[in-house]
């Protein structure tokens, strides 16, 4: 891959920058005010601060990077300059000496690897059944071959396996897990929509729960490509909620966290996401208190199966429009991220949602609940409660140009929001896109797939 050109680069700094003060102005406008998402800046309201967010093990990261070519300095800068924390090193799992050489330029500038060794990859695909004390040996060679690399937090066993193969996968997460007792082992799950052969039992519950019973893994992650479409969508799968609450409410069995993979990149009969739809798969994620969030992908694949298009940057390494769009969209799920990291999804509900039938099957229609109470309006809103008292509102309308409206009945005094630009939780009369009404009631105003967390103060 070519180095990323310098000008390139300044000159995306500079579009960044009149991004932002643009979105600035934008939300100054009492016109305008109610249908800007909180990627922006506050009000230039008088308000009063109270806690910061802490930083957390929440993470932010991708699946399928650059080749071995494609890890300079410049292109890590990028990535951690776009919000994540951990970088997978996937293309090139036979090329030892590579990754420890990418692994050792992601420490230097304090990034996380997640690692794809062949060694360990072929204890997966051994036709073979191995014993525990062989696949123990294959592991510590690996392990003392990487020993000093003190960067690697996950090693990469498989993407999408079948039931029969959990037991292998047990082998090796054991060992890991006795070897190193602080790495974790990173085994990415079908989605609901797999078929029954794929998944090799008779229901996605069970295929869920046999993995954390068999394997006890560090948590449970999976992937759905919910968006459908040449180019633009045209439609939905319709069941990415069913499949989130279905992961979360076995995650709460086995105490387990929980990560989910979202479309980045046009393949197939996927689409070409839009800004809109990249951060309502985003808020999904932590409407549901997922720990962890990956885009697919971050790099184009080379794999001639599907024509792959749009990924966060292009073949030259330089940034695509995706690539502003997500980095501006992690800021925003990392603040919520961190806020959320140490609590638990209590319930989600759907308030007169008329986007799909689909789309909420598995959801509980709101009626009133915690501290936000009986709602006067809320057309297409999801709302989820959180263990520590907080609560998430979201437009759940991907669709470009569907702002909604929620008008709380119940609520009316009191209420905080966290700004992510900030990371500070302030009082509502800073946020432009809520409002108190003459009779006290709050209007949360949101745009497409946007989100808000909020609390009441005691």
């Amino acid at each position: 891959m070519k180095r990323v050109n310098v000008r390139i680069r300044r000159s995306l700094m500079m579009i960044c920058m009149v991004a932002l003060v643009m979105s600035l102005f934008a939300s100054c406008k009492g016109d305008e005010k109610s249908t800007h998402d909180p990627n922006a800046d506050g009000a230039s309201k008088d308000f009063k601060t109270f806690e910061t967010l802490e930083t957390t093990d929440y993470s932010l990261t991708f699946y399928w990077g650059p080749d071995a070519d494609g890890f300079d300095a410049d292109s890590i800068r990028y990535m951690k300059e776009a919000g994540f924390d951990t970088i997978p090193i996937q293309r090139f799992p036979g090329e030892h000496e590579k990754i420890k050489n990418v692994v050792k330029l992601l420490e230097a500038q304090g990034l996380k690897a997640a690692i794809t060794d062949s060694r360990i990859t072929s204890i997966y695909d051994s036709k073979e059944t191995l014993s525990q004390e062989n696949v123990d040996a294959e592991v510590k060679k690996v392990l003392e071959y990487y020993a000093d690399c003190t960067n690697i937090t996950e090693w990469i066993v498989c993407d999408e396996p079948s039931a029969d193969k959990f037991d292998v996968i047990a082998q090796i997460a054991d060992a890991i897990h006795r070897l190193s007792p602080e790495d974790k082992v990173f085994v990415n799950l079908l989605p609901s929509y797999a078929s029954l052969s794929q998944l090799g039992t008779e229901t996605y519950e069970e295929y869920v729960d046999t993995f954390c019973e068999k394997v006890n893994p560090d948590y449970i992650c999976f992937d759905y490509y919910d968006l459908m479409g040449i180019e633009t969508t045209e439609s939905h799968r319709g069941e990415f909620l069913k499949n989130l609450a279905t992961v979360t409410d076995i995650a709460k069995k086995y105490n387990k966290e929980t990560r989910v993979i979202v479309l980045l990149t046009q393949h197939g009969a996927y689409s070409n996401v839009t800004a809109a739809e990249i951060r309502w798969q985003s808020n999904l994620s932590i409407l549901f208190g997922m720990k962890g969030l990956s885009f697919f992908t971050y790099a184009v694949p080379d794999d001639p199966a599907f024509v792959w298009q749009y990924a966060m940057i292009d073949g030259s390494g330089n940034p695509t429009t995706h690539y502003s769009q997500v980095k501006q969209t992690n800021a925003t799920t990392r603040a919520y991220g961190d806020a959320l990291y140490k609590t638990k999804v209590d319930k989600v509900f759907s308030i007169d949602n008329t986007y799909t039938s689909e789309f909420i099957k598995g959801v509980p229609t709101y009626t009133s609940y915690g501290a936000l109470g009986a709602v006067k309006e809320g057309i297409d809103m999801l709302v989820s409660f959180y263990e520590n008292g907080s609560f998430m509102i979201m437009n759940g309308n991907s669709d470009d140009g569907n702002p909604r409206k929620l008008v709380t009945k119940d609520l009316k005094d009191n209420l905080q929001w966290l700004n992510p630009v900030t990371r500070t939780w302030e009082t509502v009369h800073s946020c432009f896109f809520i409002e108190q009404n003459a009779d006290g009631a709050y209007e949360i105003t949101l745009a497409e797939g946007s989100a808000v967390l909020l609390r009441v103060a005691k």
